[in-house]
């Protein structure tokens, strides 16, 4: 496993956009981190962790999810660990990374912007250090087009009103 990831870092140079997700791979046998996930179309499997490229769907870099990690300190948060783990070889490229609502978060982004690596996602409106603290999660959006922008310096975190809110960071 860890030969086909050094030859999908070493053979292949990414664009500069780049997406972060999960994906299953079937499997009904027998296996201690096998997972099992009630809402996708393949309940059970392999859970692994991915960075691809969007424009061609290849494959830079992924993790396979064996369950939690038995450290000597908690981990910060599982997303923001696998986005920085997926991430590494990236610091001081420039790149954008594209995640879903599981990954996102203020303080993820953060690190990423240290790392001269920009990032960009849909968020749960309830993440902690989301601009300004109240607002952004309380406000309400009824019209189709409606928009709310909130900044906290360099977050911007943007609310967005079409059949139903989407929030964006």
């Amino acid at each position: 496993m860890d030969e086909v990831i050094r030859r999908c870092l070493s053979e292949y140079h990414p664009h500069q956009n780049c997406s972060i997700d999960e994906a299953m791979i079937a499997f009904r046998g027998r296996l201690g981190f096998r997972q099992y996930m009630p809402a996708k179309p393949t309940k059970f499997g392999i859970k692994v962790w991915m960075r691809a490229d969007p424009h061609n769907g290849f494959v830079n870099n992924f993790q396979v999810y064996t369950g939690r990690e038995t450290a000597a300190q908690p981990e910060g948060g599982l997303g923001a660990r696998v986005v920085l783990d997926l991430t590494a070889e990236l610091a001081g490229s420039n790149s954008i990374v594209n995640c879903d609502n599981f990954f996102s978060s203020p303080a993820l982004f953060t690190k990423l912007l240290e790392k001269k690596i920009y990032a960009r996602g849909t968020v749960r409106t309830g993440r902690k250090g989301l601009p300004p603290p109240g607002l952004f999660d309380q406000k309400k959006l009824k019209t189709q087009g409606e928009t709310v922008l909130c900044q906290k310096a360099p977050l911007l975190a943007v609310k967005w009103h079409d059949k139903k809110t989407v929030s964006l960071i």
